[in-house]
C-alpha cells in the first residue's frame, strides 16, 4: 500500500490505512506500507519513503509530501520483493505517487478517500478529470470508492469496464458503549482535523445557545489544525471556557474514551466524504447530531430522527437539535440503540474481506 498522508496528523485515510492494513494481516496477507515520515500511528511493515509537507488554504489543511528519497534504489527494491500488487490511496495527491506508479510494473489499485459536495468549488476541476482518463486505465487495474459520493467524484477517471468496488470504511471492536458516570456534565463531543470544512466554529457559535439553555453544558473538542486558534478566541471572547475544553490531537484506540463519555457526538461538517468518525461514535452508543451532507444522508438514510440533522451552517438550528436531544432523555436513549445496532454494518473484517475479493477479481483479469 501507498499513501500520500502524514501518519503524524490524525485523519480518516491515515486510520483507514492502519486497521484495513491489520485486517488484511488477519486474513494471511503480507501487507507493506509506505509513505511519509512521521509517528503517530503505529504501522507494521512501514516504509518512510518522502517527507511529508503541510499546507494550510484558507483554514483547510492539506498534507502533500515532496519528492521520493531515492527513487531509483526504492523502486528497485520493491521490484525485488515481488508483490503481488500496488494499492495506492488517494493516489493524485502530489508528489510520492507518480514514480512508483510509471516505473514499478505490478497491477496497480487505487482508493478515492476525498470528496466534495456539490457546492464545492473543486466541482469545477470535473471536466477535466476527463482528460487523465486514458493515463489512469493505463496505469490502473481497479478503483475502490469508500461511498457513493466518492465514487460520483471519481468515476468518470475510470474507462468503462475497469473493475470497480465500493468499500465502505469500518469500525474496530474496541469501539464498544460504556456507562457513564452518575451526575456528570451533559457532554458534547467534537472530534475532527481542525480544518474549515469540519465545522468547528458552527458548534462553538451554537453553544452559546446551548449554554443558556444548559448552563453546565460541556464541549470536548478533540484535534488540532489551523483553525484552532480561531475558535480558542470565539470561546474567550464569548466567555465559554467554562464550557468548551480543548483536548489536542488523540490518535487511534486513545480516543474510546471520549467517545464513551460522551452523550452526543456533533458532526457539523459542511462537507464529508464518509465520516468515520461517525460510526466510531455510533458502535458507542452515542447519538449523532449535524449538517445535512452526503456523508449524513448515505450512514442514516433509514435513521428515524433524521431531523437532528440541519442544513449546513445554519447555527440556530444545530444548537436546537443539541438542546432538544441533551434534554430529552427518552429520544437520546431511542437513537443511541439505533445508532448502536445500525453500527454492526460497518467493521474492518468485512472490509478486508471485500478488500481481499477484489484483489483477486482484479489480478484474475490480468
Amino acid at each position: 500500500m501507498v499513501m500520500p498522508y502524514d501518519p503524524s496528523q490524525t485523519g480518516g485515510a491515515q486510520e483507514h490505512l492502519y486497521f484495513l492494513s491489520r485486517a488484511l494481516n488477519k486474513l494471511g496477507h503480507k501487507v507493506d506500507i509506505y509513505g511519509p515520515t512521521g509517528k503517530g500511528y503505529k504501522y507494521k511493515n512501514y516504509y518512510n519513503i518522502s517527507k511529508p509537507l503541510f499546507v494550510s488554504i484558507g483554514g483547510n489543511a492539506f498534507n502533500l509530501t515532496t519528492e521520493l528519497n531515492q527513487s531509483k534504489k526504492l523502486i528497485l527494491s520493491m521490484d525485488k520483493k515481488k508483490y503481488h500488487l500496488l494499492h495506492f490511496h488517494d493516489y493524485h495527491i502530489p508528489f510520492v505517487n507518480s514514480e512508483i506508479i510509471k516505473n514499478v510494473k505490478i497491477p496497480k489499485v487505487a482508493s478515492f478517500h476525498s470528496a466534495w459536495d456539490d457546492n464545492s468549488f473543486f466541482n469545477t476541476f470535473l471536466p477535466i478529470m476527463a482528460l487523465f482518463k486514458d493515463d489512469f486505465s493505463k496505469h490502473f487495474s481497479g478503483s475502490i470508492y469508500v461511498s457513493k459520493l466518492s465514487q460520483a467524484r471519481w468515476k468518470n477517471l475510470s474507462k468503462r469496464g475497469l473493475s470497480s468496488a465500493m468499500i465502505y470504511n469500518g469500525v474496530d471492536k474496541v469501539f464498544t458503549p460504556a456507562k457513564k458516570k452518575k451526575n456528570s456534565a451533559p457532554t458534547i463531543l467534537f472530534l475532527s482535523r481542525l480544518v474549515t470544512r469540519k465545522g468547528g466554529k458552527y458548534l462553538v457559535r451554537a453553544m452559546k445557545k446551548v449554554v443558556e439553555a444548559i448552563p453546565n453544558v460541556k464541549l470536548t473538542i478533540v484535534g488540532k489544525g489551523p483553525v484552532k486558534k480561531t475558535l480558542m478566541d470565539y470561546v474567550r471572547n464569548n466567555k465559554l471556557r467554562k464550557n468548551v475544553i480543548f483536548a489536542g490531537e488523540i490518535f487511534g484506540n486513545k480516543k474510546i474514551k471520549y467517545y464513551q463519555e460522551a452523550d452526543i457526538f456533533c458532526a457539523p461538517y459542511t462537507n464529508e466524504a464518509f465520516g468515520l468518525t461517525m460510526i466510531e461514535a455510533m458502535a458507542c452508543g452515542v447519538p449523532v447530531v449535524g449538517f445535512k451532507n452526503s456523508a449524513t444522508k448515505e450512514i442514516f438514510k433509514d435513521c428515524p430522527d433524521k431531523e437532528f440533522f440541519v442544513e449546513p451552517k445554519d447555527t440556530n438550528g444545530l444548537a436546537d437539535s443539541l438542546i432538544e436531544l441533551l434534554t430529552n432523555d427518552k429520544r437520546r436513549k431511542n437513537l443511541s440503540r439505533w445508532c448502536l445496532k445500525e453500527s454492526k454494518k460497518y467493521s474492518w473484517d468485512k472490509a478486508a474481506e471485500e478488500t481481499e475479493k477484489f484483489y483477486y477479481r482484479v489480478l484474475n483479469k490480468i
